[in-house]
C-alpha cells in the first residue's frame, strides 16, 4: 500500500500524471515555436513533472536505479525551471 492505495492503482495513479506532464510539455513546446506564452499550461507542466518526480520515489526502491538518479537530478533542478516562472516578463 502507498498513500492508501494498492501499487496497481498507485502505479496508474502516476502514469496518468506523467502522460498528463508529456502533453502539457508538448503543448508548452507547440506555444514557444508560435511566440506566445501558455502560463496555465507552464504551471501544469511543472506541476505535473514535479509531480511525477515525487510519486516515483513513493515505490519501493530497492538500490540505486537509472529511474531513481533521474529523479534525484529532476528534483534539484526545480528551484531552476520554476523561479523564471514567477518573474513577470
Amino acid at each position: 500500500m502507498i498513500l492508501g492505495m494498492s501499487m496497481g492503482a498507485f502505479t496508474i495513479l502516476h502514469v496518468i500524471v506523467t502522460l498528463v506532464a508529456i502533453g502539457s510539455g508538448l503543448i508548452v513546446v507547440g506555444g514557444m515555436f508560435a511566440s506566445s506564452r501558455l502560463p496555465v499550461t507552464t504551471a501544469l507542466f511543472l506541476f505535473t513533472t514535479v509531480l511525477t518526480s515525487v510519486t516515483g520515489f513513493l515505490f519501493p526502491i530497492h538500490g540505486f536505479t537509472p529511474a531513481l538518479g533521474v529523479g534525484i537530478v529532476a528534483c534539484a533542478s526545480w528551484p531552476s525551471r520554476c523561479l523564471p516562472c514567477t518573474k513577470s516578463a
